[in-house]
């Protein structure tokens, strides 16, 4: 009996096939399906399942991605050491992209020890073109972390990017310009770089160029337009704050306001139509939730939980709305994130693009409890 329980325990090991790499690409694409939402919930923890899969079978991209998800604990316990294992399997690979993000999580690491390291990485990857990397390594020489202070190769460097109109190596440039380091100061230039990089879209680079107009540096002092730009860095800042403002299904007509609209509305939402649920709430809210009287906002978010709860996305929408702000219900970021999850699993992408702000000011934690709710 024991021979026989050995002889099949050999068979069954000497069966086992290694993941084939048409396997591995295809357990990778399903972890990008779980990690993007794309036609499901989005699922970082299914995302993990799937990745590892493809990791273990050699797949870079897929050891890449572990390495993000383990660094920010998100479908996974947060585990530093970890990440960097896979982050350090996948730039084996030489991947540029690959090499950045193993240098950037070095650096995370607040390691001092690690930085030489780190500016080896992203120097390999510079010179495979990647101008982040470029960038990232400029910053380093600038202030002399894991290699020799040298304002000469950091402008260098912020010169690669900045010919290429990258907003972070414009707005570095500038502060070389504006502070006369490794480079004859030059307000007039630095405020041109500052310009370019806040159009860009980069808030401190508005911040900065603030700075210019308010003493005069380089342009004529204007303290209006002052503060203009940084009211303009602040509201880059702020640009995944809540205010993003009630959503209306554009496939709808805009909805009857009269008596008899409101009357045969009213009909329908008790029939139990969604549709005319989430219109009765927003024009009870609309145009500014925050200013409805109490009895309104209340009725509105009874109205829009009744909608969202019959699955229709646009009041998943504002339901998340609600509770992203806290206007008629506690503030509660994972309960708004989960309904986004739902709305983008249904295929809004707008509810893609506000999940992905209201994400970016979530703990792991709480974007893996909404990942989990949003499946219930």
């Amino acid at each position: 009996m024991i021979r026989r329980a050995a002889l099949l325990l050999t068979v069954s090991l000497l069966s086992a096939e290694p993941v084939s790499a048409r396997d591995a690409e295809a357990a990778f694409a399903e972890g990008e399906r779980q990690a993007n939402g794309d036609g499901v919930v989005q699922s970082h923890a299914a995302a993990v399942s799937a990745y590892e899969e493809a990791a273990r079978a050699g797949h870079a991209a897929a050891q890449n991605r572990l390495g993000r998800l383990n660094f920010e604990g998100l479908g996974t316990p947060r585990d530093r050491d970890a990440a960097l294992d896979w982050f350090a399997k996948a730039a084996d690979g030489g991947a540029p992209e690959h090499l950045f993000d193993y240098a950037r999580a070095l650096e995370a690491t607040g390691d001092d020890g690690a930085l030489p390291r780190a500016a080896a990485l992203y120097r390999d990857a510079a010179e495979a073109g990647h101008i982040e990397a470029a960038v990232s390594l400029g910053v380093l020489y600038q202030d002399g972390r894991g290699v020799p202070r040298d304002p000469q190769e950091a402008l260098r460097l912020y010169t690669i990017g900045a010919a290429q109109d990258h907003p972070r190596a414009m707005n570095n440039l500038g502060l070389l310009h504006a502070r006369g380091d490794g480079v004859p100061q030059d307000y007039a230039r630095a405020a041109q770089l500052f310009d370019a990089a806040a159009e860009a879209g980069l808030r401190e680079a508005a911040t900065n160029l603030g700075v210019m107009y308010e003493n005069g540096f380089g342009v004529p002092l204007d303290e209006e337009e002052a503060h203009r730009l940084y009211r303009l860095g602040g509201a880059a800042r702020g640009a995944e704050t809540p205010g993003s403002g009630l959503y209306y299904d554009p496939r709808l007509r805009p909805p009857e306001p009269g008596p008899e609209a409101r009357a045969a509305r009213d009909a329908a939402v008790r029939a139990g139509d969604p549709v005319a649920a989430f219109q009765a709430a927003w024009l009870l809210l609309s145009p500014n939730p925050e200013a409805a009287p109490a009895e309104d906002l209340a009725r509105a978010v009874a109205l829009t939980e009744l909608a969202a709860d019959a699955g229709y996305a646009p009041a998943m929408i504002n339901l998340a709305l609600h509770y992203e702000t806290g206007v008629g219900v506690p503030q509660n970021y994972v309960l708004a994130r989960s309904w986004l999850l739902r709305a983008a699993a249904a295929g809004l992408e707008v509810a893609q693009h506000r999940g992905a702000a209201l994400q970016s000011r979530m703990t792991a934690e709480q974007i893996n409890t909404a990942q989990t709710r949003a499946l219930e």
